[in-house]
């Protein structure tokens, strides 16, 4: 399967937009860490992410993950990410989908330098679902190894529902399955972030009277 493909297909060609919540309209926002020193805000963000994204891919046997690397003319800047995701137990096979996208020249660090977007797709064990989460929200903590540098997105391909992680502060889930997005809003309802609760409340608990 190409999953560069897939992906492209199922959420419309927006899936690596950002910020995720406002380029792909009726999603979910969910706020993870709390207040609390650096190892109790990340286990926070961790626990809470798991048990969210348990219930996304519960039953399932594999997941989908793609890393993105920010890359300039460094042709092996995902090296040490690989080395990275290998500490937390997360090798990526062979069967994988890898592609590259300019960024927008205004984003560049140097103006005479292209910069791209490295994209490896893979498909992974349900059971490594906790690692890549790991990896995920680590990313600005100094204490928390391992630690990738890159950004990384979880799908379901199969429930055509997508998961971002963006940093321990909050996790955007997005895609066209409405269904599952209502039923994860009702179940965990609790973190939703208030800054964005009544949009989500309009979208799936439909206007107060």
């Amino acid at each position: 399967m190409n999953l560069q493909l897939e992906i492209e297909r199922i959420f419309g060609g927006k899936a690596f937009a950002r910020p995720l919540f406002y380029s792909y309209p009726g999603g979910l926002r969910f706020e993870l860490s709390e207040s609390g020193g650096e190892i109790e805000q990340f286990l926070t963000a961790l626990r809470k992410s798991t048990k969210i994204c348990s219930d996304i891919f519960l039953d399932d046997a594999t997941l989908v993950a793609c890393l993105r690397i920010h890359s300039g003319s460094n042709r092996f800047a995902h090296r040490p990410v690989i080395y990275a995701l290998r500490s937390a137990g997360i090798n990526i096979p062979t069967e994988c989908s890898v592609w590259s996208e300019e960024i927008d020249q205004e984003e560049w660090f140097c103006e005479s330098d292209p910069e791209y977007w490295i994209n490896i797709a893979f498909e992974a064990p349900a059971t490594l679902l906790q690692a890549f989460l790991w990896c995920a929200l680590a990313r600005d903590f100094a204490a928390i190894q391992p630690k990738p540098n890159c950004v990384l997105y979880l799908f379901n391909l199969k429930k055509r529902v997508m998961v971002f992680p963006y940093d321990d502060r909050g996790m955007d889930v997005v895609g066209p399955n409405k269904n599952m997005l209502s039923q994860l809003y009702r179940q965990h309802h609790t973190y939703l972030l208030d800054y964005d609760r009544h949009t989500m409340d309009t979208t799936f608990a439909g206007p107060t009277r």
